[in-house]
């Protein structure tokens, strides 16, 4: 029995293990990216050396910016694609892994024992090119058409040589792994935004706001603090009216903040700053007695560091309209998404990248059964 054709839009992390998973179960897979290659992004993580997993992948490390909790869903992606599977995964390719530890975090992040985010892209291609999935670059998506026996026929665009041709094909499902609005210049820069509403995906799209990425004050302090890099706390207040609080060292610049336990708060002031001017930080540095702090500081953030430098976004398309068993679209047949196009962002230290992993996983399974 021949097995199924499916369509992978977006050839990023999450897109290459939908591909491989997708075709590893019989189906014949090509996947449409609109650079000149794959995995740009996939490149830059842990500034190359590809933070790829962490020993710690749990529930309580994801979030999401709708009304929809993370956890439920992600109990399900992470007992379909655990820890120990993406170890296992990676090993086969040829990537061993390489446990580190650092301060403030009891965690372990997860790298690749030699040869950083290159060697993990390459190693994901090759085993693509084994399997024989078909890849179409600098090709941009022009039109998705459902037919009356569910299949899709799709069309786009891609340069050859020095002239544009247009391409079409009939599918039995899609993948969705174009990601979200964090680097645009890798690739992920909302070009799939005029097809949601013509794939039912309209409404159930929050829209994406910038995370994992330093924020911005006006405040005349920073001018005495740039520069220094010191252990604090730092809190924020999120939409629910909690207090989120993380400790480690904070970095100081004369326009800005940043450091691991900024970013890790920056979902929840980008959320806050969607219907306000400023959003407090609170930044405590201990002094020599702890009575006395050294500094007890709130910040008015004005604006985060944007799309062009954060790490992720927080929001998507909303969990509830997603099967976390198969990663299938609920309310349109043969739609299957992945990775950062969904609304859910981990913290730092490996978390991102595992979702992509996991969430490609079963979705290439699931859509080539």
């Amino acid at each position: 029995m021949q097995g199924k054709k499916i369509i992978v839009i977006g050839a990023g992390a999450s897109g290459l293990m939908a591909a491989i998973a997708a075709a590893e179960h019989g189906a014949e897979v090509l996947v449409l990216e609109h650079m000149s290659s794959a995995g740009r992004k996939l490149l830059l993580t842990g500034n190359g050396r590809c933070n790829y997993t962490n020993t710690d992948i749990g529930p309580q490390h994801y979030h999401s910016l709708g009304e929809v909790p993370a956890d439920s869903f992600m109990q399900v992606v992470l007992h379909a694609f655990t820890y120990d599977d993406c170890i296992l995964f990676f090993r086969q390719l040829g990537i061993e892994p390489e446990i580190r530890h650092y301060r403030f975090d009891d965690t372990g992040y997860v790298y690749p024992s030699a040869g950083g985010s290159s060697e993990v892209l390459k190693a994901l291609t090759a085993r693509a090119e084994e399997l024989g999935i078909q890849f179409s670059f600098e090709s941009v998506l022009r039109s998705i058409v459902l037919s009356e026996n569910g299949t899709r026929t799709v069309g786009w665009h891609r340069r050859n040589g020095g002239h544009t041709e247009y391409c079409e094909g009939c599918y039995d499902a899609m993948i969705l792994a174009t990601g979200s609005n964090a680097y645009p210049q890798t690739g992920s820069d909302s070009s799939i935004y005029p097809f949601l509403k013509e794939l039912g995906l309209e409404k159930s799209f929050t829209g994406f706001y910038p995370a994992l990425c330093a924020l911005y004050s006006k405040d005349p302090l920073l001018s005495e603090l740039h520069g220094k890099r010191l252990d604090g706390c730092v809190s924020v207040a999120s939409d629910d009216g909690t207090i989120r609080r993380e400790a480690g060292e904070i970095q100081f610049n004369a326009h800005s903040i940043s450091g691991i336990p900024v970013m890790q708060l920056s979902r929840y002031v980008s959320a806050a700053l969607r219907g306000s001017d400023t959003a407090d930080l609170k930044i405590m540095i201990p002094g020599a007695d702890p009575e006395k702090p050294a500094l007890d500081h709130v910040f008015p953030i004005h604006r985060t560091a944007g799309f062009e430098r954060a790490q992720c976004c927080t929001g998507g398309i909303r969990t509830d309209a997603v099967d976390p068993h198969t990663m299938r679209f609920l309310f349109s047949p043969g739609i299957y998404l992945c990775g950062e196009l969904l609304d859910i962002d981990g913290d730092c230290g490996g978390y991102n990248l595992h979702f992509a992993w996991a969430t490609g996983w079963i979705a290439g399974r699931n859509a080539a059964l």
